[in-house]
């Protein structure tokens, strides 16, 4: 019997039946809800042949620890919290869920703008206090967008914004033309799509070309009237930079799903009424997580499915893009 870790929280939220499938397949589940420390990941993983993970930071230390891993599958498509070279190097297998929540991402990346511009987050919270004050907000139809990032979730954005009859603005360091003909975008440098749009929404991975990207100097290029917008990953934007753009009302206000730390407990941005702020909740639909979940499991189980099959003990090597 192979024993699978599994410890993202929304796992089988809406998948009754998955437990029942890892029994048939005869896998011992153990499961953990993150988030989940360094010293308690090295105590669960020492015998577990599979991790099913979400967004918990998973170490090489842990990975020293994990002599039986075989294999790594994210909840989800960002691997940017897994070594990923150094789990290769140890012959650890992973894998991911990709185009699972990008229609998720982008109602939540469409729900932040429209909160942002007409206030609504503030509203609401005002008039809990018992305060009846009508907030002035901005529209959105007929603006202009610009979209960092022009990958699965770059382009479900594009399409919503094409209802919206903005004008679309896109960087990315992979260009494909068709799609920009097909939602009526224009590929242009980093610096034009800052000082031309007034929303600005991110969607790039996390690597070292764009961490802390979008700092003082570049947030401060945007318009006085823009709105930011992040439901990637929190390191591409520095949090300090950004709470004195919107402190100083360089910009108008954020919509910030990520964190570099999270949760952000300690981060100034708790302070401002022009920065929307939710708990990396962009891929919580119901539908996405029925997707990552069915997707994940059936990831760990066709490995081993292989690996039983072709009889080698653990080490075939399974790619998914």
């Amino acid at each position: 019997m192979f024993k699978v870790l599994i410890t993202p929280r929304s796992y089988g939220m809406f998948t009754e039946d998955i437990m029942n499938k890892w029994r048939e397949e005869e896998f011992e589940v153990i499961r953990e809800v993150g988030p989940i420390s360094e010293s308690r990941f090295i105590e669960l993983i020492q015998d577990v042949q599979a991790l099913i993970i979400g967004t918990d930071h998973l170490s090489k230390e842990v990975l020293n620890h994990a002599s039986e891993l075989k294999i790594i599958a994210k909840y989800g498509a960002g691997t940017d919290n897994i070594p990923k070279e150094y789990a290769t190097q140890k012959g650890i297998v992973v894998v991911n869920t990709p185009g699972v929540n990008h229609e998720a991402v982008a109602d939540y990346a469409f729900g932040l703008m429209l909160s942002v511009a007409r206030q609504i987050s503030l509203s609401s919270q005002r008039l809990r206090k018992g305060q009846w004050i009508k907030n002035v907000g901005v529209e959105l139809y007929g603006k202009t967008l610009g979209i960092l990032g022009f990958g699965a979730i770059g382009k479900a954005v594009a399409r919503r914004a094409k209802g919206f009859q903005m004008n679309i603005l896109v960087y990315d360091v992979f260009q494909d033309e068709q799609a920009a003909a097909e939602y009526g975008a224009t590929y242009v440098h980093i610096n034009e799509l800052l000082t031309k749009s007034d929303v600005v929404s991110v969607h790039m991975p996390l690597v070292p070309e764009t961490t802390n990207l979008l700092n003082y100097q570049m947030m401060k290029k945007m318009k006085k009237e823009a709105i930011l917008i992040n439901t990637a990953r929190g390191g591409i934007i520095n949090e300090t930079d950004l709470f004195h753009i919107l402190k100083e009302e360089k910009i108008l206000g954020a919509g910030i799903d990520v964190f570099s730390v999270e949760p952000p407990t300690d981060s100034p941005l708790l302070e401002l009424d022009n920065a929307v702020l939710t708990p990396h909740n962009a891929a919580a639909s119901k539908e996405a997580i029925e997707r990552m979940t069915l997707q994940s499991t059936h990831s760990v189980i066709k490995f081993f499915q292989q690996e039983i099959s072709k009889g080698q003990g653990g080490n075939q090597h399974v790619t998914q893009t």
